[in-house]
């Protein structure tokens, strides 16, 4: 009997103290940077630049970070040049807890409107001065270099910036005990499919000595919306599309800014938002690539699930583009988990917690292509290279949500850049083995590869190797076609990395 009543405490005790998460709380950034790029016989270039960075990826150095970064065109004669990568760097305090050295460095593929970026693979290393303002706000200002090694684009000049401190939760299963989390907050996170549309032109659109084109057709771009929503019911947001309907395909826009949302009812919401950041390519007539957005619209909420309808105006203060739009977005609400917790590790109850599994990747993808002629009537390189960017959100054991972007960084077509969204399936060979295959639509263009209006679909095949709780190992095979018209139509080889960025959101 005693033996039996053992196995019964012990049976429940691990039932129990399966029903628990480790979260990890781990320093981020979001960063904002101004460069002044020199450029010889013609303007300078202004960039913009956005980033997310994440320290504590390796545990035994915390004050390593990795993240994100694109750079944008803002002022010279380059509207479209756009640029993404990855960063590394090391921060470390100096001299006293509220100054910080920042050496760091940027990797990364992109380039267009005929810049002299030639293969696209854009190198920048900075050594900044980071002077802490606040608990949520820095300010920094160093030396930086931006060279495109296979370009005529090399400038060393002073850069200035800002960072917002925030923090990035790493979630995984746990047979710990949980422990009351009092601290517990949640953020909300809407991510959305977007469809942005230009229209009744007053300046523009295409570069031409016609200030206003009435003929000129809609502009529709594909792409993304994220925003991070605040106190107040203040929020920020972040938009990135790429042209597929206009016959101006490697046409983009990244933008970021901020938004209002006032609530009607439960099902409805009044919102309104401003935004900046660069523009231009597909010989649209954007001058330097600043661009700002002011938009107002309604929401609808079914459930978790969003629908944001808003009409705005378009603009370039230093070009000739202004221009109505219409912005359709269909999405889903998150609320993601934070905590107020000074712990860098807790272990969360699962009762009215549940684990949503993200994750993101990057990668990089070469293309090999047929003997077709390109836009400029020279044949497609046999192989070229780009650097790729992939988040991922689980449905289930099977099927995943992705959102992908690539750029190019060798090669002979520096401008050209791709945005996707669709859908991967998994399915398990062993505990650590699985194989995918995958479906994507999205647009592309830039660096006179034809695509024809823009829009394109991909499929692949490929495994995925599990490391550890954290990494994964990706490779891929498959195919890009245009949807109509282009030419090109490579067989693509993806290989690279996952990080498993499972996030907690409340029942």
């Amino acid at each position: 009997m005693k033996k039996i009543l053992l196995i019964f405490i012990l049976f429940t005790n691990l039932i129990f103290s399966q029903k628990s998460y480790l979260v990890e709380k781990l320093n981020s950034r979001i960063r904002f940077s101004g460069d002044i790029v020199g450029m010889d016989n013609e303007p300078n270039i202004g960039f913009i630049g956005h980033g997310y960075e994440v320290f504590g990826l390796l545990p035994q150095n915390k004050n390593v970070y990795f993240g994100v970064n694109s750079y944008s065109a803002i002022t010279g004669i380059r509207s479209g040049f756009i640029v993404f990568g990855v960063f590394g760097g090391i921060q470390n305090k100096l001299i006293t807890d509220w100054l910080n050295y920042d050496l760091g460095l940027f990797l990364g593929g992109g380039g267009g409107s005929g810049a002299p970026d030639g293969g696209g693979l854009m190198i920048r290393p900075h050594v900044d001065l980071q002077a802490k303002i606040s608990d949520k706000l820095s300010l920094r200002a160093g030396l930086a270099a931006v060279t495109f090694p296979s370009g005529a684009i090399n400038s060393l000049h002073m850069s200035v910036g800002a960072v917002i401190h925030t923090h990035s939760y790493m979630v995984q299963n746990t047979n710990l005990v949980a422990k009351t989390h009092s601290n517990s907050v949640f953020k909300n996170i809407d991510i959305s499919a977007l469809s942005m549309n230009l229209f009744n032109y007053s300046k523009g659109p295409l570069k031409t000595d016609v200030n206003v084109d009435k003929n000129a057709p809609v502009i529709s771009l594909l792409g993304a919306m994220l925003k991070s929503h605040q106190e107040n019911n203040l929020y920020g947001v972040l938009k990135l599309g790429g042209a597929f309907i206009g016959e101006v395909d490697g046409f983009m826009m990244l933008l970021s800014g901020i938004g209002y949302e006032v609530p009607v009812n439960k099902w409805i919401v009044l919102d309104a938002k401003a935004l900046i950041g660069g523009a231009g390519g597909g010989n649209v007539q954007f001058g330097g690539g600043l661009a700002t957005q002011i938009e107002a619209g309604v929401g609808v909420k079914v459930s978790d699930y969003l629908l944001n309808i808003n009409v705005g105006n378009t603009y370039a203060p230093n070009g000739n583009f202004k221009s109505n739009h219409l912005d359709i977005a269909l999405g889903k609400k998150f609320n993601i988990y934070t905590s107020n917790s000074n712990d860098r590790t807790e272990v969360i109850a699962r009762d009215n917690v549940l684990k949503e599994d993200f994750s993101f990747s990057t990668f990089n993808r070469s293309y090999v292509s047929a003997n077709n002629l390109d836009k400029a009537g020279r044949e497609y390189d046999q192989i070229f290279n780009l650097i790729g960017f992939e988040l991922e959100k689980n449905l289930n054991q099977n099927f995943s949500l992705v959102a992908a972007t690539v750029w190019a960084y060798q090669g002979n077509y520096g401008a050209y850049a791709e945005g996707w969204l669709g859908l991967q399936y998994y399915y398990a060979l062993t505990n650590k083995w699985k194989a995918t295959a995958k479906t994507l639509l999205g647009a592309g263009g830039g660096g006179d590869i034809n695509l024809g209006s823009g829009m394109a679909y991909q499929y692949a095949v490929g495994v995925q190797k599990q490391l550890n709780n954290r990494w994964s190992f990706i490779a891929s095979l498959g195919q890009v076609r245009p949807v109509s018209q282009g030419n090109f139509t490579p067989v693509m080889i993806d290989l690279g990395i996952k990080i498993n960025i499972g996030q907690l959101v409340q029942r």
